[in-house]
């Protein structure tokens, strides 16, 4: 008997010590601040990760309360009726470490009976780095949502069934519709997508399951109220953590501005291109170089060339040196001060020797930002008009001589009866220069009464049509001289016929 006692005693105790090891293990090794205390808060046992957790002393621990570790705003009593109410309870909260810096953790805590009396054992768990994800959760979560509904882009999720799973508040207004109306419908049996579109969006769709890869695609949708809108779409998928396919996200961009901006464009460029190719003016845009960067039709022509063959290159490559240069200064002058040429006579001699007159118009180039670029020139050819002037200003000097060696009186009015070609004879007579009577009429010079009287004369001959021939009669000078002349007074007419003005010649009888 003794020996079976002595073998049961031994029996319980190395059981009790095996348990209290197992205990000790736990106690020491769990990942964890463990703490054993009274109901009071009183620490009983610590463990040493508590310590280095909190930054105590191993036995400084010991000689504290749990209510010491936790901030002064804790409920402790509440805590406490809990606890024991329930058996056992988690709560997050902060701990206080001895330097004073507060820890998020998770505290366990529960009670039971050890050695005849009520315990607490706490647990707290270090969730610092869960509560910095979390944070980080949230702020990818927000900056997400702020992405996600502000964008100027609407913008479409589904799952892989093509349910709509989310929409932004932009795609609700290019669709006229609410989130709610959109929201778990299915995106390939709504309206949404037109004839032509609905197979494009369907065949993207399925490259993008099985490929995998992004894509951008145009085609259009059309709202709840029929109207179609041109749109851009851009297709791809979000990933969870492993890699795992979750959502797919259509970004619908509005482009039917864009591309009816882009038709205008277009049909303004063609209508300019039009326009620059049919003026008979030469037309030419320069660079800051002075570089040709675009020609029209025209002006390649008087070069001689095809409108590619001119640009990039300069006046020097087309005329010669002297030419080139003062068209050079011209256009510099333009780039430096931003004030425009305009109506400038040229005399221009090509490569070939072929003499033109033109008159030219240089404006400045500016840049979006307002800094002169370049130049723009319009050249019209007054060759023939020059000429035609040339001719006229021989032809008036030849009349001017032949009417200034005429001793007869003679003088062309307009048809506001000024005189516009007197010979030398009748300003002679009148005691005046040529030049002093151009523009003025007989009042300027001659008796009231005598002016009136070759004004109604040159008044019915206008009028009329009808011409006074060879009218003798007696004058008095601007002198007061009084003399008798026989007067003729003929209309002119222009090349269609019409009368502009009035030839009057004088013969002095006496």
């Amino acid at each position: 008997m003794p020996e079976m006692h002595d073998s049961a005693s031994e029996d319980a105790f190395q059981s009790s010590s095996v348990a209290h090891d197992r205990y000790t293990t736990l106690f020491e090794r769990v990942n964890a601040a463990a703490f054993l205390a009274d109901l009071s808060g009183q620490i009983l046992e610590a463990n040493h990760r508590s310590s280095e957790f909190l930054g105590y002393e191993y036995t400084e621990l010991h000689r504290l309360s749990l209510r010491d570790l936790l901030p002064v705003e804790t409920d402790w009593d509440g805590i406490r009726d809990e606890l024991a109410a329930r058996g056992g309870l988690n709560v997050e909260t902060d701990c206080v470490c001895k330097d004073g810096m507060r820890r998020p953790v998770e505290a366990r805590l529960s009670v039971f009976r050890m050695e005849g009396r009520i315990v607490m054992f706490v647990l707290l768990w270090d969730i610092q780095e869960r509560r910095t994800a979390e944070q980080r959760l949230k702020e990818s979560e927000k900056k997400y949502r702020g992405l996600f509904e502000y964008a100027t882009d609407g913008i479409i999720v589904l799952d892989a069934h093509g349910d709509i799973v989310d929409v932004n508040t932009r795609m609700c207004e290019l669709l006229d519709i609410t989130k709610q109306d959109l929201v778990t419908k299915n995106l390939f049996n709504m309206e949404l997508l037109t004839a032509r579109s609905m197979p494009v969006v369907v065949s993207q769709f399925e490259q993008l399951l099985s490929e995998k890869k992004a894509a951008s695609y145009t085609t259009e949708i059309q709202t709840t109220a029929k109207q179609v809108l041109e749109v851009e779409i851009s297709s791809f998928f979000l990933v969870k953590k492993d890699n795992e396919l979750d959502n797919f996200v259509l970004i619908f961009r509005d482009i039917t501005a864009r591309n009816e901006a882009e038709r205008t464009r277009m049909k303004e460029h063609e209508l300019f291109r039009t326009l620059l190719d049919n003026v008979p003016d030469s037309v030419y845009f320069k660079d800051a170089q002075h570089r040709f960067i675009l020609v029209n039709k025209a002006k390649a022509e008087h070069a001689h060339v095809r409108l590619d063959q001119m640009i990039g290159k300069t006046d020097f490559d087309f005329l010669p040196a002297e030419v080139a240069q003062r068209i050079r200064d011209d256009d510099q002058a333009v780039l430096q001060s931003g004030v425009p040429i305009t109506n400038k006579v040229e005399h221009l001699v090509d490569a070939s020797e072929v003499e033109r007159w033109v008159i030219v118009t240089k404006i400045p180039r500016y840049s979006v930002e307002g800094d002169v670029i370049g130049t723009m020139g319009i050249s019209r050819d007054i060759t023939t008009l020059r000429q035609a002037e040339l001719e006229l200003t021989r032809t008036r000097g030849r009349l001017q001589m032949l009417l200034d060696n005429l001793p007869e009186l003679v003088c062309f009015k307009d048809d506001q009866h000024r005189f516009v070609m007197v010979n030398a004879a009748k300003a002679k007579a009148w005691n005046v220069t040529v030049d002093a009577m151009l523009g003025k009429n007989e009042f300027d010079f001659l008796p009231r009464e005598q002016a009136q009287r070759a004004y109604d004369d040159d008044y019915m001959v206008f009028s009329t049509g009808v011409a006074i021939w060879d009218r003798i009669e007696d004058i008095t000078g601007p002198v007061g001289a009084v003399c008798r002349q026989s007067v003729t007074i003929v209309p002119c007419a222009d090349a269609e016929g019409k009368i502009i003005g009035t030839l009057t010649i004088q013969r002095l009888l006496s």
